[in-house]
């Protein structure tokens, strides 16, 4: 069996910088870690400490990764995963990646020096080789709201694009075809499929966006550049008279831009959410917006490690089906 000693003749660093860089604790260049990670995947080593929690009664651990730790969406999540992992006799390490790539490979590379169960991932990056190599080391994952093809048995999945789909139409339905949008970065599968469901319903009724309606590479919690971007998009001569925001949190951005312009919401212009975020229905008016069934997602995802622990085999995971919650920020034109 490898030991710490093995990585450590291996990469040339003394045990105890080894134990630093597992542990995660205490300064290390990043360069000696990257080596010392490097050395730990080929050896295919990971730290025997079940034993020590097995004298110590201390229960196994799931590790929760977000891209943030401020979007109220992801506190409801961590809310429902907390109580299902509980049940299942797991606590629960969560991690922060802050949008960030590099420091999600990092969060993944320290986890495997833990004595982690399993891993739920919030990825927000087309690149998941980093996430892949924790099958490696025995531990169970699953990505949270991705589609990867090479890796789809691991993929927990919403039908992003129908509930988009669904989401535009109803605005059109009710009498609105100036329709602008503001999403995300596509590196996150998840706001292209809604970029490409609005699309869709629009081009089913024969309608288009105008040319500066749609805003991309957006962050919803960059407090310095996102409330110009929404401001921007308003204060246009033909500006839309509805938005389609890819989550809650861009919808609020919204608000908050029609509240410094003196627009009201929905007489001047309508508002259509994606999360269902408990803000949702305290804003005024009320946000009509597409209810993520976070508890549904959260109780799959635990469960699907837990079977994964269990049997040594994956668990088949579905698609599951965001629903429209309408309340008042679209205004009805059709009977105006």
């Amino acid at each position: 069996m490898v030991t710490i000693k093995d990585v450590a003749k291996k990469c040339g660093f003394s045990v105890c910088t080894v134990s630093r860089a597992l542990s995660g604790k205490g300064y290390l260049k990043e360069e000696t870690r990257k080596k010392i990670m490097e050395a730990v995947e080929e050896l295919n080593y990971r730290p025997n400490t079940l034993a020590v929690n097995l004298k110590t009664g201390r229960r196994q651990t799931l590790a929760l990764i977000l891209p943030s730790l401020t979007n109220i969406f992801y506190a409801k999540l961590e809310q429902y995963m907390e109580s299902f992992a509980s049940l299942k006799g797991y606590l629960l390490y969560l991690c922060n990646t802050e949008y960030s790539l590099e420091k999600e490979k990092q969060v993944i590379d320290n986890l495997v020096g833990m004595d982690i169960a399993g891993v739920i991932i919030f990825t927000t990056s087309g690149e998941h080789g980093h996430i892949k190599k924790l099958s490696k080391f025995g531990i169970p994952y699953v990505y949270m709201n991705r589609c990867f093809e090479d890796d789809m048995a691991h993929c927990l999945r919403l039908d992003n694009k129908k509930a988009a789909y669904e989401a535009v139409n109803y605005m059109i339905r009710l009498g609105h075809q100036n329709i602008g949008g503001i999403f995300q970065s596509f590196a996150n599968g998840t706001h292209r499929e809604r970029y490409e469901g609005m699309m869709e319903a629009l081009d089913a009724h024969g309608l288009a966006c105008r040319p500066g309606h749609l805003l991309f590479d957006v962050n919803p919690e960059d407090m310095s550049s996102t409330p110009n971007q929404v401001l921007a998009l308003l204060q246009q001569p033909n500006r839309p008279g509805a938005v389609f925001a890819c989550n809650d949190m861009m919808a609020f951005n919204l608000y908050r831009a029609a509240y410094i312009l003196g627009l009201r919401i929905p007489d001047h212009l309508s508002v259509f959410g994606f999360d269902d975020c408990i803000m949702a229905n305290f804003v005024t008016p009320p946000l009509s917006t597409v209810s993520v069934p976070a508890k549904q997602m959260s109780s799959f995802a635990v469960d699907f490690i837990h079977h994964h622990i269990q049997t040594g085999s994956t668990k088949e995971l579905p698609l599951l089906n965001p629903s429209l919650v309408i309340r008042s920020s679209v205004k009805n034109l059709a009977t105006s």
